[in-house]
């Protein structure tokens, strides 16, 4: 395999199994030619199937939210991550937040941690925004009213207007200049579909 011919050809940054498989189909072990160029640090393994070129491969940086919707879904980036990527927060989010269909889960990648919080189906379609990125895809992202809806609704606790006041305004440090330009019917559409008190309140700020 040609490894440089790859790469000229790849327009992207990150890639499944199948496409390098298509390259080493010649070969009667490709599974130990895909180990011996992640050992060269060529090729870099997320998860199973799921592959990134290496740093000293890369044409432009890899983008982390495209990549936490392909490591595990159906899902979207939410929480604090959206939060931080919508200004809303201002510290930044060492760790991809997503809500998504399925289990909680946690994975540790050489690219990053990724977080995802698991919802019923019916709330996740609800506020869900599409980036489209080019030839690197797109991805799927909570809206600010989703993003901050979202975590109030799984944080416990939270039973009067103070204590979301104190939780969103101090412990989140949301600035509350941006709060004030959000979208409010959006947040009663979000809050129909929750049915939760403390996602309900938020409207009442």
């Amino acid at each position: 395999m040609n490894f440089e011919l790859f790469r000229r050809e790849i327009p992207f940054e990150v890639f499944d199994y199948q496409l390098i498989a298509n390259y080493l189909k010649g070969l009667k072990k490709p599974r130990d030619k895909v180990s011996a160029l992640i050992a060269e640090g060529k090729i870099v393994r997320v998860k199973k199937g799921l592959y990134v070129f290496g740093e000293n491969w890369r044409r432009e940086p890899l983008n982390l939210e495209s990549i936490a919707n392909l490591l595990y879904g159906p899902s979207c980036l939410s929480f604090e991550y959206a939060l931080t990527h919508y200004g809303l927060i201002a510290e930044r989010a060492t760790i991809i937040t997503s809500l998504a269909i399925g289990d909680t889960k946690t994975f540790h990648t050489p690219v990053g941690t990724f977080e995802y919080r698991a919802i019923d189906r019916k709330k996740f379609k609800i506020g869900i925004d599409y980036k489209y990125l080019g030839k690197e895809g797109g991805y799927f992202i909570a809206s600010k009213e989703k993003a901050l809806a979202d975590l109030v609704y799984r944080t416990p606790g939270i039973r009067t207007l103070e204590q979301l006041r104190h939780y969103l305004f101090e412990e989140m440090r949301v600035d509350e200049t941006m709060f004030r330009g959000l979208d409010f019917h959006k947040f009663k559409e979000i809050s129909n579909a929750y049915k939760r008190t403390s996602v309900a309140m938020i409207t009442r700020l």
